[in-house]
């Protein structure tokens, strides 16, 4: 007994010293750290919930009957998260390692896919297209049964009552003219190899009018088509400020339509991604589609609303549309801009619809799947949301 006592304190005290040397190592730099608090997300993030509550229940008892992790689960993930925070290096993902010797693997060393869709992996992470040329343009209650009317009682020619005859379809749902969708593109002059050139100085591919924008405002006519308002945002970002602050240009357009429109709750930014064709086109009963990639921002305080909304649409597009789907990335700020002026809303999605090697049509299809996908994802929301507000206060 003593000796294990004199070995648990020898343990402590080693722990202690190691603390003072690594609080010393952050401190010497002034306002430099060692230990930034990008690394320590990046690390925590590969801690599973099991591993975290078998630590804790060293100092918590009752969580020790609760948890009952996998044999090895506990150790290997502490392991690889003390690993992680020391090095830097996350042993379950070689680009943590190889992106320090090859460069390009840094652009995707800070994102991850969260929904994979059919064909998509690591070389599918969202980049975002280089800047074009800076160039100016115009951007019953219950209670007694009431008697019937005269129409339930009077024939027709076939001799049938108003009760008798078929029902009559059910008036589609409308928003009543209330705008509750904002379409914009923030990069709205991106196009395709189809309708411009590639520039060799930026490598990407643009065009002042035949562009994403166009696809942007077919998917808000399609919203409209369906019952459901949607404002679409007409303003050329590109000409508006340097590439790096798009962003910033396009959130005041996203703050102006809220405030003009108090409905709004869904904010849909279009983009085109730079990807082959062959992993961002798609043929569903013989008409072909340009994929979607749904991106959420990592820095944004919403990224998890974000990323179940992404989410119920990747699983509502497979059921409708198999295959139209890239899936779902995370991004965060190392490699773009990690946050997409997703903090707005909860509603807030960013969307890439096909690549530079798509057609304006493949594109325009492609708008229309997915204005179907969102009206069944609005009017489901709206029909629960509906159902819980009719249910009574149990308290």
């Amino acid at each position: 007994m003593a000796a294990l006592l004199q070995r648990q304190f020898v343990l402590l005290s080693i722990i202690t010293a190691v603390l003072f040397v690594l609080s010393g190592l952050m401190a010497l730099g002034g306002n430099r750290s060692v230990f930034s608090s990008s690394t320590v997300q990046q690390a925590t993030a590969h801690i599973s919930s099991l591993a975290l509550l078998s630590l804790m229940s060293k100092e918590v008892p009752a969580l020790e009957e609760t948890v009952q992790p996998r044999t090895g689960q506990e150790t290997d993930s502490f392991t690889s998260f003390a690993f992680g925070m020391l090095t830097g290096i996350n042993p379950g993902d070689l680009r943590s390692l190889l992106g320090r010797e090859l460069p390009g693997l840094l652009t995707f060393d800070d994102a991850r896919l969260v929904v994979a869709g059919k064909g998509t992996g690591l070389d599918d992470l969202y980049v975002e297209s280089p800047a074009p040329p800076r160039t100016v343009i115009d951007a019953s209650p219950a209670g007694d049964v009431p008697a019937p009317s005269p129409e339930e009682t009077e024939t027709d020619a076939e001799g049938k009552t108003a009760a008798e005859r078929p029902a009559s379809p059910p008036p589609n749902p409308t928003t009543a003219g209330k705008k509750v969708v904002f379409v914009y593109n923030t990069h709205n002059r991106e196009s395709w190899l189809s309708v411009a050139k590639m520039n060799p100085a930026t490598g990407g591919v643009d065009h002042e009018t035949k562009n994403i924008s166009l696809v942007g405002k077919r998917f808000a006519e399609a919203l409209e088509e369906r019952g459901i308002g949607a404002e679409y945002g007409t303003k050329d970002f590109y000409s508006m400020a340097s590439f790096p602050l798009a962003y910033a240009e396009s959130l005041k357009a996203v703050k102006a339509a809220a405030q003009e429109h108090r409905e709004l709750r869904y904010f849909i930014d279009i983009h085109r991604d730079g990807k082959p064709r062959s992993k961002t086109t798609v043929t569903i009963n013989g008409k072909a589609y340009a994929r979607v990639f749904f991106v959420i921002g990592l820095r944004n305080k919403n990224y998890e609303k974000n990323t179940q909304f992404a989410h119920e649409l990747h699983e509502l597009i497979e059921k409708k549309y198999p295959g139209l789907s890239r899936g779902v990335t995370e991004k965060s700020a190392k490699e773009g801009n990690g946050e997409y002026n997703q903090s707005f809303s909860p509603g807030s999605l960013l969307v890439e619809i096909g690549g530079i090697e798509n057609t304006l049509q493949e594109c325009y299809n492609t708008a229309e799947a997915l204005a179907d996908v969102f009206a069944e994802y609005y009017w489901q929301a709206e029909r629960v949301s509906g159902e819980m507000a009719d249910k009574p206060d149990k308290r």
